[in-house]
């Protein structure tokens, strides 16, 4: 195999690795949005806050490990009932 020159080489890696790096952020991307719907599908079903909330938790611990999120639920849940608190719902 003839060597490339330098530059044609740098280019090749770093194209590449940007390539494996999209691909993993849209496999991420999608694992969260196929989580995200089963936390609305929990939410739904729920009839009052203390459902949602034994949902909400029994959901957060399912996935918790896939989700790899740096929050605990108690964290999550209080930034939530502050959200509601200030009325910022402004993604629904």
């Amino acid at each position: 195999m003839p060597e490339l020159p330098l530059h044609q080489m740098k280019r090749a890696i770093l194209g590449h690795v940007e390539s494996v790096f999209g691909d993993i952020e849209e496999m991420m991307t999608i694992k969260h949005q196929e989580k995200y719907a089963l936390l609305e599908d929990t939410c739904e079903n729920a009839t009052d806050v203390d459902e949602l909330r034994v949902a909400f938790e029994k959901w957060f611990a399912e996935h918790l490990e896939d989700l790899e999120l740096d929050q605990s639920s108690h964290d999550l849940w209080e930034e939530a009932l502050s959200n509601a608190e200030d009325g910022d719902f402004s993604d629904f």
